[in-house]
């Protein structure tokens, strides 16, 4: 069975959509939520997926492209982020 974690991360899938994420400040946005509810957010693997969702399908992926960003969505560990998220909303209390 091979390794295939990538720096730190579950994959190489994972770790690109939390690159990706950090472009969109997706950290700087659930801080923003948190000021304005006054509550802290509690990520779960749908919030992320769902933001995530909603930049790709602003373009339409058909044939190969879109087979080829689905499996890029499925291998992505969409919880792991969540996590990692939670815990850096958690150290800002």
């Amino acid at each position: 069975m091979s390794d295939n974690t990538y720096n730190g991360w579950t994959n190489y899938e994972t770790w690109q959509a939390s690159m990706w994420l950090d472009q969109y400040s997706y950290y700087s946005l659930q801080l923003d939520r948190w000021q304005d509810d006054g509550e802290m957010p509690t990520l779960d693997s749908d919030d992320v997926y769902t933001f995530v969702e909603e930049i790709v399908l602003d373009f339409e992926f058909k044939g190969l492209l879109g087979d080829i960003v689905c499996g890029w969505l499925s291998s992505v560990n969409w919880s792991e982020i969540a996590n990692h998220y939670n815990a850096d909303l958690e150290r800002e209390q």
